[in-house]
């Protein structure tokens, strides 16, 4: 017990250290007392221009400077300088400038002495020359917070070998490079809070062997990669909260050998990272609050060495399943409270967590909580259930009875704290009590169930999708929990099967929707007092995809879909068709299988027999099922109609191409003869009586009649196309 109570009580001073602000030892907030009388006798003549010169008593024992130590200090801060003093007096150990305003550093005096040093709040933007503070050799603390800095120049820090703590936070950081902290393998504390780093790579900490705590908290990392804390082997404490991180890597953690305490508070994690977890094996603090995980799953928490876990403040999470808390010997505090959706605990959610003392339950939507938890949490002394609506009924029975017992013993150890604050929801004629004020007259020994569903009123879903149905429920007895399908069927474990399935008796599956599966779905308990049931309705709608006809003929038909948002989609579907035949079409042939993709935008089936009736239809894929999205039926031309119309074509254009031929011969022989009289009428008019022979007239026949461009007959060369069979799919 004081080995337990001598790390609890380091555990809780690292705590306090670590979740308020890192850097909460400001020199200003620091100083305790000045020796002003032995202060005049030094500086008389070298304090900085606008600067104070004493000795002050600084609480810095966590840097290593003896906290009950006079320090001579200058002290710059707040007088608004745009440079630093160019010189510091003789042995000064702390100089303070915070709160000025230097925009680019360019210079900074030089001391042999200095332990610390306090640059906040000065508008810095940049260090213009590295190196700058190698000339403080023996700089424990060092003090950069709220500034303007974008980045870090490679040796900026170089041969600050006595640098334990560093404070980067409330910066722009948006990275930093695999040379900026080069210089402090000594370091013990780095604080990099509230910059702009989106990523942390394998490079940035790998000379800082003796790291112990680093505060990454209020930037915008994403992801947590393999190697991001490689050499971090001394890691006590990591603060990675309030940042984006979906994911982390599985073995993240693993070199973090000597992690004790964890905030991976206010992320985007949508699971509990289990096996991150469980590679920390001296870990004794984690919070993962304002997470998006929804559901604590069996296992969740199995096998982690933690002492206090912190789940609140979890907008998403409803449930607590069954053994999610297993194998936990070392859990004693568990904080789960104001979770605005979590309204179900299992009975069996604990599993072998011996040392589990005190629960906070409070601020949640519980309305009962498992009445065997005494009995699973055997060492439990303080359960926080306030502000849930609670059900004052058989439920809640045992809760009142342990808070009668309480009162009697005079409150010593109560098991329910500030039991007046556990107000009653239901029945009507309670609500607003406190549950102890309830008389036990009211309280049954027997209920009817309740369902608590986990589902929305109502689901539209697409063509081949999954759906995922949770629903719990309690009563006294416990309730049997039946799911009913819309044509009115119950489904068990025993009559599940590949398509519909029952999972740990509260989850209902079903795969591959069609829309025939459509319809409401229902959650029921019962038991020997009455029974309860909740429902959905789930509407499946069908893909958008229609068949539109383009051409036919003799043997071949011609059509194109429309639909498909893009090309690329089109490669879930195939092409079937098959021939109708017999009487009034009611004997059907296997289907031939065209699957399509990106390229087609259309498709022509040839080899098709004349005056043939065939059915085509598109047909979505999903895993190993098929779907029929859209059925057409066409027929094929018959060969004789087809003739007659070519007769009819060629007579025709026979006809027309006589007509022309005789009309343009009449036209030449008007010309010839308009001509001819031309000449004789000349001839008379020529004067001396002279007479010229005639020149005979050619006009090129070929010039004036061409034979018609468009042949008599032509023939339609179908598009050819291989297609393979496929058995018949009539039951999609």
């Amino acid at each position: 017990m004081e080995v337990q109570m001598y790390i609890l009580t380091v555990l809780g001073v690292m705590c306090v250290i670590t979740f308020t602000d890192i850097t909460g030892v400001a020199a200003m907030d620091a100083i305790a007392v000045n020796d002003s009388s032995s202060s005049r006798s030094w500086f008389t003549s070298q304090c900085p221009r606008k600067c104070t010169c004493d000795k002050r008593q600084l609480s810095l024992a966590r840097h290593n400077i003896p906290s009950n130590k006079f320090l001579y200090t200058v002290d710059c801060s707040g007088e608004q300088l745009a440079s630093p003093p160019s010189s510091l007096p003789e042995n000064t150990e702390v100089f303070l400038i915070a709160n000025n305003t230097f925009g680019t550093l360019q210079s900074l005096p030089k001391s042999y002495s200095l332990l610390y040093s306090d640059m906040s709040n000065s508008s810095l933007e940049s260090i213009s020359s590295i190196r700058y503070f190698a000339q403080y050799p023996q700089l424990k603390y060092l003090n950069l917070k709220r500034n303007s800095l974008k980045t870090l120049s490679s040796d900026t820090f170089n041969k600050l070998d006595n640098l334990l703590t560093l404070d980067l936070s409330f910066n722009d950081l948006e990275n930093i490079s695999s040379e900026s902290f080069l210089g402090v393998k000594n370091l013990k504390s780095l604080d990099l809070s509230h910059n702009h780093l989106k990523t942390v790579t394998s490079s940035c900490f790998s000379s800082m062997y003796e790291l112990r705590e680093l505060d990454l908290s209020h930037n915008e990392i994403v992801q947590v990669e393999i190697n991001s804390f490689k050499n971090l082997e001394n890691l006590n404490l990591l603060n990675l909260s309030h940042n984006r991180i979906r994911s982390i890597e599985h073995s993240a953690f693993n070199v973090l050998k000597r992690l004790l305490v964890l905030d991976l508070g206010s992320n985007y994690l949508p699971l509990v990272p289990t096996i991150q977890l469980q590679s920390t094996y001296l870990l004794k603090k984690v919070s993962l609050n304002g997470n998006l995980i929804h559901k604590l799953h069996p296992g969740d928490f199995n096998n982690i060495s933690v002492i206090s876990l912190t789940l609140s403040f979890m907008n998403e999470l409803t449930v607590v399943e069954k053994f999610s808390f297993q194998n936990m010997q070392y859990l004693t505090n568990l904080e789960m409270h104001d979770n605005p959706k979590l309204m179900f605990i299992d009975g069996n959610a604990f599993k072998n967590v011996p040392k589990l003392k005190t629960l906070y339950f409070h601020n949640n939507r519980l309305p009962v909580l498992p009445s065997g938890l005494p009995q699973t949490l055997p060492s439990v002394q303080d359960v926080h259930l306030y502000h849930n609506p609670i059900r004052c009924d058989c439920n809640a029975l045992w809760i009142r009875d342990l808070v009668e017992e309480a009162k009697e013993h005079n409150f010593s150890k109560p098991f329910f704290s500030h039991s007046n604050f556990i107000k009653c929801a239901y029945p009507i004629n309670a609500t607003g009590l406190s549950l102890p004020d309830v008389d036990e007259s009211h309280f049954s020994r027997v209920c009817a169930p309740v369902t608590l569903p986990s589902f929305h009123e109502n689901y539209t879903l697409d063509l081949g999708e999954e759906l995922r149905l949770e629903c719990h429920s309690y009563g006294i007895p416990a309730p049997q929990l039946i799911w009913l399908l819309p044509n009115g069927s119950e489904i068990s474990n025993s009559t599940s099967s590949r398509k519909i399935e029952i999972i740990d008796n509260f989850a209902l599956v079903v795969r591959f929707l069609s829309v025939k599966d459509s319809g409401t779905y229902e959650c029921k308990a019962r038991n020997e007092v009455g029974f309860d049931i909740s429902s959905t309705k789930v509407t499946v709608t069908n893909k958008p995809v229609r068949l539109v006809l383009l051409n036919l003929s003799v043997d071949y038909i011609s059509l194109t879909w429309n639909g498909t948002q893009h090309n690329s989609m089109i490669s879930d579907y195939q092409l079937h068709y098959r021939e109708i035949k017999g009487v009034d079409n009611q004997t059907q042939s296997s289907y031939s299988v065209i699957p399509l993709g990106p390229q087609y935008r259309s498709y022509t089936v040839t080899h098709l027999k004349p005056s043939t009736n065939y059915e085509f239809c598109v047909v979505y894929v999903y895993d190993t099922e098929y779907y029929k999205v859209d059925c057409k039926t066409f027929a094929t031309k018959s060969k004789y109609l087809n003739k007659s119309a070519i007769k009819k074509i060629v007579s025709e254009k026979i006809i027309a191409g006589v007509c022309t031929a005789l009309g343009i011969t009449m036209a030449i022989a008007c010309m010839v003869t308009l001509v001819r009289k031309f000449r004789i009428h000349k001839d008379y008019e020529l004067p001396n009586g002279t007479r010229d022979e005639p020149e005979g007239i050619h006009i090129p026949l070929q010039n004036v009649y061409q034979p018609l461009s468009t042949p008599l007959c032509s023939s339609k060369t179908s598009l050819l196309s291989t297609h393979t069979s496929k058995s018949d799919f009539d039951d999609y």
